[in-house]
C-alpha cells in the first residue's frame, strides 16, 4: 500500500498540518462554523503538552451504556492539495458493529466506492489514504454501496424495533459534511438515524482532565494504545477507534450523542 514519503513532502514545502487535516475544506464546501460551539465549555487544551495527560484508571467493570450497539464509522473521500477536489466524494465506507456491553466487534461492513463526479484519484489522495485507482475502478457507486449497507443493517438486526444504536466517529466531518454531501450527489435522502452521532473527541472531554484531543493518534497516545494498520485507511482507523471507545468505557465513560446534523 503506498505511503507518504515525508522527505519528498518536505522538499515540496507541503505543510504537515494541512496534509493530515480531516476538517479543512475548500471555500465552496466549508465546515459549518457553529461546530466549535458543541465542544464542552469545561474542556482545556494543553499548550505543547507541557503537563502529562493522565486519564482516570481503567476499571474491571464497564459501566452500563445507553445503547445496545455502536456503529463505528470512518469515511475516506477524494482529496487533493493545494487545490482540493470539488466535490469530495466517498471512496471508502467502513462500519464496525460493536456490542455496547462487551465492546467486542460483532460484524463489519466495508466497501470501496467508485466516485462519479471526479473518477480519477489524485496522487495526493492515493499517498494519503493508500487507495489506488485499481481499487475503486470496478467498485459500485455510492448509491449501490449504501443500499448494500442498509441490507447489512437489516441482516444484523440493528434496525429492529427497540434496538438502541449510535454511530460513532472520530470527529464531526464524516456525518456532518462528507456523508450528507455524498447523499446530495447520489440523490439519496439522509436517514434520520444518521443525523446524530457520537464524536469520540468530544466524548474525551467528559472525563478528567477534560482535554480535547487533536486527532485519533493523540487519543491513542493518551490511552496508551498501540496503533495498528495505516493512518487514513478507513477500515484501520475504524478498528483503532473501536479500541479507543472501549478504553474510555473502561475508564468510566458512558457515551451519549454529542453531534448532530439538522
Amino acid at each position: 500500500m503506498p505511503v507518504l514519503n515525508f522527505s519528498s513532502l518536505c522538499r515540496s514545502n507541503l505543510c504537515y498540518s494541512k496534509i493530515f487535516s480531516r476538517t479543512k475544506f475548500t471555500k465552496t464546501f466549508t465546515k459549518p462554523i457553529n461546530s466549535a460551539r458543541k465542544i464542552p465549555k469545561h474542556y482545556k487544551k494543553p499548550l505543547f503538552e507541557r503537563e502529562p495527560i493522565v486519564l482516570p484508571p481503567r476499571t474491571p467493570v464497564i459501566p452500563k451504556q445507553k445503547f445496545d450497539y455502536f456503529l463505528v464509522l470512518d469515511i475516506e473521500a477524494t482529496c487533493d492539495y493545494p487545490d482540493n477536489v470539488e466535490p469530495q466524494e466517498i471512496i471508502e465506507f467502513p462500519v464496525i458493529k460493536v456490542n455496547a456491553e462487551t465492546f467486542i466487534p460483532e460484524a463489519t461492513f466495508h466497501s470501496y466506492v467508485r466516485p462519479f463526479v471526479v473518477p480519477r484519484l489524485s496522487t495526493f489522495c492515493t499517498e494519503l489514504t493508500g487507495i489506488i485507482q485499481e481499487m475503486i475502478d470496478q467498485q459500485p457507486d455510492f448509491e449501490v454501496v449504501f443500499q448494500n449497507f442498509l441490507a447489512w443493517l437489516e441482516k444484523e438486526q440493528v434496525l429492529k424495533p427497540g434496538v438502541k444504536f449510535a454511530f460513532v466517529t472520530c470527529s464531526d466531518p464524516d456525518l456532518e459534511y462528507f456523508f450528507p454531501l455524498q447523499c446530495k450527489i447520489s440523490e439519496i435522502e439522509v436517514p434520520d438515524f444518521m443525523k446524530r452521532w457520537i464524536n469520540v473527541k468530544r466524548s474525551f472531554c467528559d472525563i478528567p482532565p477534560y482535554t480535547y484531543p487533536a486527532n485519533l493518534t493523540t487519543m491513542m497516545k493518551w490511552c496508551d494504545i498501540t496503533p495498528e494498520g495505516e493512518l487514513h485507511s478507513g477500515i484501520d482507523d475504524a478498528l483503532n477507534l473501536v479500541k479507543v471507545l472501549k478504553d474510555l468505557a473502561q475508564r468510566g465513560l458512558v457515551f451519549d450523542f454529542n453531534g448532530s446534523k439538522e
